[in-house]
């Protein structure tokens, strides 16, 4: 596979982690090695390669500048995967305490082909707590002659105690023009001919994972030859190019609900994947977003740019744009339309019109008459009484359908069991009143939050839990009512006696 055929020999070679890179050569030149190494980042950065990397350098007998030589007796035994000292255990399927005993038991035994034992443990966060116990005394206290590197791409479950005994380093993702470099010269050095416009595509879709983009461009290689167009590069990460993709945000722009409408049936009645048109949607949507909000540029989509921008609420249209599309949902029926019709009608005539279940296009009709975002609105809307929803109990409502699309399982954590006690700024602080959901949604639903309260506000926010007292937390009032003016903002009339 061309992801070993090229992965990095030495430091040199590690692409976009220089602040680590240039940390362990000087620690390796002056010889201040640390007992032990926790590498913690996002799959395929490069934290297994800078581990080997670290166990040949400390190895090596002809280090120089604190890059390995590879030309060693120890260097060849590592690279040729021969050397009995390097003892790499993979934590997810070794996560017992047992497996840490055994490794405890033999630690002691000295080293029986290099200078140094490295212990290099991956996923460590996959370990039990037992097993991080049991790991504890000999991390804190190891032979002499032992290294420990641990590796793991969800920090937050290791264990305080085990990180405070580790020296720490948070490997990137990969910016995009690195990978694009590093792409081109495997490219050159494999005699195949990709246009850079293709390996930008490939490393926008790898999401700074560099293992993953040299995957995507082999599949692409296989596919398409040894010289693949920027189409088939395209097609083969399963990417829409479509111009009713920048249509269909047009539409949104425009609060014209007809166009945006017929885009999304025309895409179905084509037989494309309709999920992979929203996901492009709101690929344009986030570069709108992001270049509307610090006065930036966006190639390509400038007429785009110059609409939004015409627009006074550019930067709420979009968030809610963003938040819409990003939670239409097709895992019932991938081939209809009405997801996104659903998130398109929201975006344009506000989300009054969501049906709280089984949304169809036609029970949108009657609010298809109320006025675009701007418009002129009816006395009295804006306030709907005590049935309206604050701007924090909106937010708690849309994060837990976000989550609840994402994982239904962990999403239940957040089902009623908090309240947002701040949201502005980049740190999101949530509130509970219980210790079980707070400790569930600090440590195993984190990055589902932070990811989808990311695509709600537009913006990177950090989770903070708290727990707060049930005891002086202002009660909110009842909704009373709020089902009659739901139905009457959709055009309906109570009847009763009681409406």
């Amino acid at each position: 596979m061309l992801y070993g055929k090229w992965r990095p020999k030495g430091f040199a070679e590690v692409v976009g982690q220089d602040h680590i890179v240039r940390t362990l050569k000087n620690a390796l030149a002056t010889g201040q090695v640390a007992h032990a190494y926790l590498f913690s980042g996002p799959r395929g950065t490069g934290k297994t390669t800078t581990a080997r990397i670290l166990a040949r350098a400390v190895n090596c007998q002809a280090l120089r500048d604190g890059e390995p030589c590879n030309a060693c007796g120890p260097c060849r035994a590592i690279l040729g995967g021969s050397a009995l000292d390097l003892i790499e255990m993979d934590a997810a399927s070794n996560r017992g305490i047992d497996d840490v005993r055994e490794l405890r038991e033999k630690i002691a035994y000295a080293p029986s082909d290099l200078a140094r034992k490295v212990y290099l443990l991956d996923e460590v966060h996959m370990l039990t707590e037992g097993a991080f116990n049991a790991l504890l005394k000999t991390l804190e206290e190891p032979p002499p002659h032992a290294i420990f590197i641990l590796a793991t791409t969800d920090l937050h479950k290791v264990p305080a105690t085990i990180i405070s005994r580790c020296q720490r380093y948070d490997f990137h993702r990969v910016p995009n023009d690195a990978i694009v470099d590093r792409l081109a010269y495997i490219c050159d050095q494999e005699g195949v001919a990709v246009p850079r416009e293709g390996l930008l595509a490939i490393a926008v879709q790898s999401r700074g994972g560099l293992r993953d983009a040299i995957t995507m461009l082999e599949q692409a290689i296989a596919r398409y030859g040894a010289a693949p167009t920027v189409e088939d590069i395209r097609a083969a990460l399963g990417q829409v190019h479509d111009p009713r993709v920048e249509g269909l945000v047009r539409a949104l722009l425009e609060s014209d609900l007809a166009a945006a409408l017929d885009i999304a049936r025309s895409v179905a009645d084509d037989g494309l994947d309709i999920a992979r048109f929203t996901r492009a949607a709101v690929d344009i949507v986030r570069q709108l977003l992001a270049a509307v909000l610090r006065d930036g540029s966006a190639p390509d989509i400038d007429d785009l740019l110059a609409l939004a921008r015409r627009r006074g609420d550019a930067v709420p249209l979009l968030a809610a744009a963003l938040s819409e599309l990003a939670r239409a949902d097709f895992r019932l029926d991938p081939a209809s339309p009405i997801p996104l019709e659903i998130a398109c009608a929201t975006i344009i005539l506000g989300p009054a019109v969501r049906p709280a279940a089984a949304p169809t296009v036609a029970a949108l009709a009657p609010a298809a008459t109320r006025p675009a975002p701007g418009a002129s609105e009816p006395p009295g809307r804006a306030a709907s009484g005590a049935g309206a929803l604050s701007r924090e109990e909106r937010f708690a409502r849309d994060l837990y359908e976000h989550c609840k699309m994402v994982n239904p399982s962990h999403a239940m954590w957040l089902n009623g069991s908090f309240e947002v006690l701040q949201m502005d700024g980049d740190e999101l602080i949530l509130g509970f009143q219980r210790k079980m959901p707070l400790e569930k949604v600090d440590t195993v639903c984190r990055t589902m939050v932070e990811q989808q309260a990311a695509a709600i506000l537009g913006r990177e926010v950090r989770l903070t839990v708290k727990l707060v007292e049930g005891t002086g937390q202002p009660k909110r009032a009842p909704r009373r009512g709020h089902l009659v003016e739901a139905v009457k903002s959709m055009g309906g009339r109570p009847v009763g006696k009681d409406s």
